[in-house]
C-alpha cells in the first residue's frame, strides 16, 4: 500500500518470486524478494495532473422579461 492506494504485491512461487502491479498486471517472476519489490515499486501508478479548465462565463441575472417594467400599468 502507498498511502491508501493499492501498490501491488510480491508472492513466493515455485520458480521465484512473483510480482504483480497495482492494476493486476503480471510483472513476472524474479530471483529475489528485493528484485520483485523493485519491480512493483517501479510500476506504481502515478497520479495525473488535472487538466486546467477554462473558467465559465459569469451569468447575469435578470428579473422579469427584458424590456418590461414591474407588471401592468
Amino acid at each position: 500500500m502507498a498511502g491508501s492506494d493499492y501498490a501491488g504485491f510480491v508472492g513466493a512461487g515455485t520458480s521465484g518470486f512473483e510480482a504483480q502491479g497495482p492494476l493486476g498486471e503480471n510483472l513476472g517472476f524474479h530471483i529475489s524478494v528485493d528484485a520483485a519489490q523493485a519491480a512493483v515499486d517501479g510500476h506504481r501508478v502515478r497520479g495525473t495532473d488535472s487538466v486546467p479548465r477554462r473558467p465559465r462565463p459569469l451569468r447575469t441575472r435578470r428579473s422579469g422579461a427584458h424590456g418590461r417594467v414591474c407588471g401592468p400599468t
